[in-house]
């Protein structure tokens, strides 16, 4: 690969789709997750590539195939994230709800315990005027940038690393890539074929984005979002059990792309985890008592996943991660003993020219990760340093890792649950901050890096173009998202009917930050051994899985962290792909073109994505008086 000539991706033009995208989505997105949750990421991706595709086409001078994957591969960065500043409109509610005040730390409520520097305290008049644009903010905003900062230092820095060892030395398939890059050569180059399989996707998806998402913003539910839930019905022979279907098409067009010994294997992880262990832990209350008390009846697969994740999964999971870790390490060696060589060496050709000096990227990761240690013991430093010191050096590593592997060899990476509350979990630290602000941990967004840099390598475009497209895509994020945070706070409070969507989840986020506070869930550090054990296990037998066609265990222990409705999904895709669609077309054809196939249904879901969210802005359009 290191061979091909790499081109310019990101011109004037590339900036300038990647800021009007910034100014016209990350508002839309914003509102869209105060409202229902959700995201307009997917819509983004599709509708600015296409567009200005055409509209530098009818300006004769198309863009290139280069320009287009710059623009396609940074919309996701700039509106799919919440900028950082979110989260302190979140933290002026928690000082303020009532629901905070029934925990308590030696019989002070926690909302006095919040420092200045993640809020203004409680009584503030600040709190009267609803806006960011205070000095009574100053302090918390300061630390929030500072931390926004030192956190895209050092993942960037990792996603360079890892899109190295994995997509230049290790070459994993990157199955997701193709659709990326089927889209892209679509519409650049229009071949015929591509065009027919293109279309072949994009009005089925068209359709059912329509049935999806046209119906939810009218306030008219066809199919149900994001699942169809089957708990009522198997309920009465599985209490316990999250048993539905994923009704977004994602899941599913993933499927087509894997083959069904992988899906398959996701599919065992998943069942086992939360199928029939949760339906053991329920109707059996010796293992986890306070679980089995907890379940009753009529519960949706939402509340289950929520309260048997608090009371069973926290553990086994962050066991699992660090197995999982340690057996990738172990069966990677040689490749990251190769790059650490790479990482330490000065010469100039011990690199490929299209990547960033190694010597640079390993500066920026020490200058992120150890400068949020210095800030976060400086805040808190009741917290050990050491803690923080591991969390944001060898744990983020490993996290890290674990997503770019998984993303490079099957396409998914589950998100995963924040592990900073766990790993305080085992300090003796007692206190509010140290539970809600973490230093510098990586919560796996190296994987889409790395497969974007995999796209990179199919377009030829320079890996540095996308970084740089990258940077200045969060960069834009956090800017505008603190405008606009700010304009949606003084239009009306937050949460209120205004933004449904914050009225449920920001009353969940502050009982789970005060349940972790005063310690009120139980970690038990002997399930967490195990868990890591079984993982480094079956991690470390991959030669004899091999003996019986099970080339990697890898999917069997992400589908541990992939909920029934989405690995039911893929695996049903996968056999549609497969025994279908395959015998339809034809192996080799099929083969060469389901990533256009893939690309197209998800561009014409997209399209009904964004149609939806336009028919839902103009339905909440009336003014929020303030009396």
């Amino acid at each position: 690969m290191s061979s091909q000539e790499f081109k310019v991706g990101l011109t004037w033009r590339a900036l300038f789709a990647i800021i009007t995208a910034a100014l016209l989505f990350i508002p839309i997105n914003l509102y869209l997750n105060l409202v229902t949750g959700g995201t307009i990421a997917i819509a983004a991706l599709y509708v600015i590539a296409i567009l200005f595709s055409e509209f530098s086409r009818i300006a004769g001078s198309p863009l290139t195939m280069n320009e287009i994957f710059v623009i396609y591969s940074s919309m996701g960065a700039v509106v799919a994230s919440l900028p950082p500043y979110y989260w302190l409109v979140y933290r002026a509610f928690y000082v303020n709800t009532p629901v905070t005040f029934a925990f308590k730390i030696h019989g002070v409520p926690l909302p006095y315990l919040v420092p200045d520097w993640l809020a203004p305290p409680y009584g503030d008049p600040v709190y009267h005027l609803r806006t960011l644009m205070h000095p009574a903010w100053a302090k918390a905003i300061a630390v929030a940038t500072a931390f926004f900062l030192l956190t895209l230092l050092a993942d960037v820095s990792l996603g360079i690393l890892f899109s190295y060892l994995f997509v230049e030395v290790e070459k994993l398939p990157f199955p997701f890539a193709q659709i990326d890059y089927s889209l892209i050569e679509t519409i650049t180059e229009r071949r015929s074929e591509h065009v027919r399989m293109f279309l072949a996707g994009f009005y089925p998806g068209l359709i059912y984005g329509a049935l999806l998402y046209t119906g939810q913003a009218l306030g008219i539910q066809i199919i149900p979002l994001p699942w169809a839930d089957l708990t009522w019905l198997t309920e009465k022979y599985m209490p316990g059990a999250l048993i539905g279907f994923a009704t977004d098409p994602s899941s599913f067009v993933l499927g087509m792309m894997l083959d069904p010994s992988t899906t398959g294997l996701m599919l065992l992880g998943s069942a086992t985890v939360w199928i029939f262990l949760n339906y053991l832990f329920t109707v059996d209350p010796r293992y986890f008592p306070v679980w089995a008390q907890e379940y009753y009846k009529g519960m949706t697969i939402a509340t289950i996943y929520q309260r048997s994740f608090q009371r069973i999964w926290i553990a086994p999971q962050f066991g699992i991660a660090l197995g999982l870790a340690a057996g990738l390490i172990i069966a990677l060696r040689k490749s990251i003993i190769r790059t650490f060589k790479l990482l330490v060496s000065s010469r100039g050709s011990a690199r490929p020219s299209h990547f960033p000096p190694f010597t640079l990227v390993l500066a920026m990761f020490l200058t992120g990760s150890l400068g949020s240690v210095a800030l976060h013991h400086v805040l808190i430093p009741e917290v050990p340093l050491y803690i923080a010191l591991l969390t944001s050096t060898v744990i983020s590593f490993f996290i890290a890792m674990i997503a770019s592997r998984a993303i490079g060899e099957i396409g998914f990476f589950p998100p995963m649950p924040w592990p900073w509350q766990a790993i305080v979990y085992f300090t003796p630290y007692e206190g509010y901050a140290g539970w809600v602000q973490a230093p510098y941990i990586s919560l796996g967004t190296q994987g889409s890096m790395c497969q974007a840099v995999k796209v990179a390598y199919l377009t030829q475009t320079r890996p540095t173009d996308y970084f740089k497209a990258l940077v200045i895509g969060l960069v834009l994020n956090a800017a505008i998202g603190f405008l606009m945070m700010d304009f949606f706070w003084r239009l009306a409070p937050i949460p209120s009917s205004a933004y449904p969507n914050s009225m449920v989840y920001w009353p969940l986020f502050a009982t789970n930050d005060s349940l972790f506070a005063t310690r009120q869930i139980v970690l038990d550090p002997k399930i967490m051994g195990i868990a890591a054990a079984i993982a480094l296990g079956i991690t470390a037998s991959t030669p004899l899985l091999s003996k019986v066609g099970i080339a990697s265990p890898v999917p069997l222990l992400i589908g541990c962290y992939m909920l029934p409705p989405y690995s039911i999904m893929m695996f049903i895709g996968s056999l549609v792909g497969r025994y279908v669609i395959r015998r339809y077309v034809g192996a080799e054809r099929w083969n060469r073109l389901r990533g256009v196939l893939a690309a197209g249904v998800l561009a014409g879901v997209g399209v009904f994505i964004g149609i939806g969210i336009a028919l839902l802005l103009v339905a909440r359009a009336a003014w929020v008086w303030p009396w």
